[in-house]
């Protein structure tokens, strides 16, 4: 007798018949158990349980606050600012052209699409913006050698803020996500900021030593 034809013969036997709709219920063999999976919430619980056990939450708040105060104290810096090295004048237009109608809440339209709106004829905005690297002594002095905080703006591109207002006692601001620089395309600091309607005005000045301004 063949015994692997015999074989291959009865694989083929079978295959056919449960492709006709011949196959047979073959019962339950063995013991059946519901399918039971742990609670995601219980299973969340059971391991902040033991982290708490191990010090590991307490770390982790104590990373997420170093974290915050490092950023606090020293933001991201402006990417791509170099020194100037020449003194550089230029102004900017922050008028802009509407898309669509403006209407008040009445439904009236006030400003119609198309129009030219110059933002300076309706601010009262009058202070100096003086833009520095807050790392560079010679920048920060130039900052603090003239205006008060009355009618003008410290801007810090990079630096600390904080570190540099309790050592001064003078607000120090920061250029975060560098709006200021890329609104009025400054490349270089320190760089001053300031009204010269309908337009303003931008400097990008050269230091010497102890921040005096390079003739």
């Amino acid at each position: 007798m063949n015994i692997p034809r015999l074989f291959q013969t009865a694989a083929f036997v079978a295959l056919t018949s449960a492709g006709q709709g011949t196959a047979k219920d073959l019962g339950t063999h063995g013991p059946l158990f519901e399918v039971e999976e742990p609670s995601l919430l219980d299973t969340i619980k059971n391991r902040l349980t033991e982290m708490e056990a191990a010090g590991e939450l307490d770390q982790m708040r104590q990373e997420m606050q170093d974290t915050t105060r490092a950023y606090v104290n020293r933001p991201r810096p402006v990417p791509g600012l170099g020194k100037a090295e020449e003194y550089s004048i230029w102004e900017v237009d922050l008028s802009i052209t509407l898309t669509e109608d403006l209407v008040d809440h009445q439904g009236i339209v006030f400003a119609r699409a198309g129009t030219v709106v110059n933002p300076m004829a309706y601010s009262r905005f009058n202070k100096r913006i003086v833009l520095i690297d807050g790392d560079d002594p010679d920048q920060v002095s130039f900052a603090l050698s003239d205006g008060d905080e009355l009618n003008t703006l410290l801007v810090l591109v990079n630096g600390d803020p904080l570190g540099l207002m309790r050592e001064h006692g003078r607000r120090f601001y920061f250029d975060q996500d560098a709006v200021l620089v890329n609104r009025f395309g400054i490349q270089n600091v320190p760089a001053v900021v300031q009204r010269a309607d309908p337009l303003m005005q931008v400097e990008e000045i050269a230091l010497g030593k102890n921040g005096e301004v390079r003739q």
